[in-house]
């Protein structure tokens, strides 16, 4: 699959990835929608270097697929996920980080502090920027029917949104 990377410096390219394969407590994702926020823009306009952190985020030590903010539909489950936690064809959003799971934090619901090093997806951990998406189970939150994946601006009569 193909993923898009920020290089830093305001430099993107595209590059291939292999399919991710789930591993216990893991869902693959087929990304639907992936959004830009304030935390992609720091990645993507400071300069990459492998384990800084000026940009809020520790950096990877190569250019992970980008996008944190993603959604889309599980297409494969590893051991030990349950079907109250994700079931294959659930439209999902991924909770944009993820920790240990057994830290003081990570246990109290702050898995961005966590004590071990949190994985932010698109700074430090692949992101949605692609086809597919393999996350920790744990991250998933269910998205309802009635929402979608994208929304476009309508315009209206006089051209305003």
């Amino acid at each position: 699959m193909q993923g898009v990377v920020f290089l830093g410096d305001r430099m993107l390219e595209l590059r291939t990835f292999p399919d991710p394969a789930p591993g216990p407590r893991e869902a693959v994702l087929e990304i639907k929608a992936s959004g830009m926020c304030g935390s992609d823009l720091h990645v993507y306009r400071a300069p990459f270097k492998p384990g800084d952190a000026a940009s809020g985020f520790r950096r990877a030590a190569e250019p992970v697929i980008a996008g944190h903010e993603p959604c889309g539909v599980v297409v494969a489950l590893g051991a030990g996920v349950t079907g109250e936690e994700a079931r294959v064809g659930q439209r999902v959003m991924c909770h944009h980080y993820s920790g240990c799971g057994s830290c003081k934090h990570c246990r109290g619901g702050w898995a961005q502090m966590c004590l071990k090093g949190a994985t932010v997806y698109g700074a430090n951990g692949h992101g949605g920027h692609a086809r597919y998406m393999k996350v920790p189970a744990a991250t998933l939150v269910p998205l309802a029917d009635a929402l979608s994946f994208e929304r476009r601006r309508r315009r209206t009569a006089r051209g305003r949104r």
